[in-house]
């Protein structure tokens, strides 16, 4: 009886010790063109059917392609030159070039990403896709050159590209980035597990009103419809002249409520939270 507990916890401590090597191989990596794909958030996963599912914004950018995210009728749509990707969230179906296709498995929405199965989608896009389950790595392929590195600074499911002339401090747990065409993005760690954001936009600057408007306008339509985001940049573009008053006006979209203001200063404000 001695014998057996001693061997039986002899047996557990060497299950113990393992555990960090498990834990270190389960983490699914996800390479384009040889180019790993980082994920700021949400992580690759395996589903209980055996599909690898992946936030569907960061490797479709990578292999060239645009999303587009319609939260009114849970839609996402997968744009590369000619090509289109349609799926709606919890079905199976899948459009490609307006020819349905069956799956085994559906896309979701987890947290506050769009999770789609990824085989089914690169190969929709002309992509290869290899999986190596030893080492849990995803390979896809496309053909094409890999894309540079930009790295991002990200709230919910908006990602702000931190590029050439892009001016981000942290504060504490607080971000203030001033965009290369001089918007003023503000969230704190709290806001940012939500995709909350506090926009400025600014009259007067060297940068022109309007070019900064067509930058939020397309920052709000990643996790927004295009006509939502549109409706929302279309009353701040009627601020016409620096210190012109611009009434409080609030737009509800399926996931956000956004709050329009200038107090007749420069800047007008756009805050963004999350229902």
């Amino acid at each position: 009886m001695k014998k057996g507990l001693l061997k039986w916890l002899a047996v557990m401590m060497m299950a113990m010790l393992c555990m960090p090597q498990v834990f270190a191989l389960s983490e699914i990596r996800v390479r384009v063109n040889g180019a790993q794909v980082y994920f700021p958030d949400g992580k690759p996963y395996v589903d209980s059917n055996s599909r690898v599912l992946v936030p569907v914004r960061f490797v479709s950018e990578q292999l060239g392609a645009k999303v587009e995210w319609d939260a009114a009728a849970k839609r996402v749509t997968i744009l590369d030159g000619d090509k289109v990707v349609i799926l709606h969230i919890n079905s199976k179906q899948i459009m490609v070039d307006g020819q349905v296709k069956e799956l085994d498995t559906a896309a979701i929405v987890k947290g506050t990403r769009t999770y789609v199965p990824i085989r089914f989608v690169s190969e929709a896009l002309g992509a290869t896709v290899k999986w190596d389950n030893k080492v849990r790595i995803v390979y896809i392929d496309n053909g094409k050159e890999p894309l540079p590195e930009v790295k991002v600074c990200t709230s919910g499911n908006f990602n702000i590209p931190i590029t050439n002339g892009t001016k981000v401090n942290k504060i504490g747990d607080s971000w203030y980035i001033q965009t290369k065409n001089l918007s003023d993005i503000w969230f704190n760690e709290e806001w940012a597990s939500k995709g909350n954001m506090s926009i400025l936009v600014t009259q007067g600057l060297k940068v022109d009103y309007g070019v900064q408007c067509d930058e939020i306008e397309a920052l709000l339509a990643q996790d927004m419809s295009v006509s939502e985001a549109k409706k929302i940049i279309d009353y701040v573009r009627t601020k016409k002249e620096m210190y012109q008053n611009l009434p409080a006006k609030t737009f509800n979209t399926a996931n956000y409520t956004v709050k329009v203001e200038s107090n007749s200063s420069e800047s007008t404000e756009i805050r963004v939270i999350h229902k």
